[in-house]
């Protein structure tokens, strides 16, 4: 499957089983900024536009987060994010403006 984050434009290959983490760490160009890389300070918070049934569903560490900023079901922490299931479209993420 392919992933892509905005507003960047990347967009690369992304296997299933694969942390979106993993996948920012190999493409920098995809400019998501990480501070913690454990799900406790919401910097790496994406809104889902396309492809959220690829994604696991959130622990309870992630839902608390996203709780405390007051985000809906769309957005995700980025950090936290891992394909689970094989979807024929593009997933695409976009950065959160705060």
């Amino acid at each position: 499957m392919k992933i892509r984050f905005e507003p960047a434009g990347i967009s690369c290959a992304a296997p299933v089983g694969e942390r979106v983490i993993d996948i920012t760490d190999e493409h920098p160009d995809a400019d998501v900024p990480y501070s913690c890389r454990s799900a406790s300070c919401g910097t790496c918070r994406v809104r889902v536009v396309n492809g959220a049934e690829a994604l696991a569903p959130p622990d309870e560490d992630e839902r608390e987060v996203l709780t405390m900023f007051g985000d809906g079901p769309d957005v995700r922490l980025c950090c936290q994010l891992v394909l689970a299931n094989d979807v024929e479209e593009e997933v695409v993420l976009a950065l959160v403006d705060d």
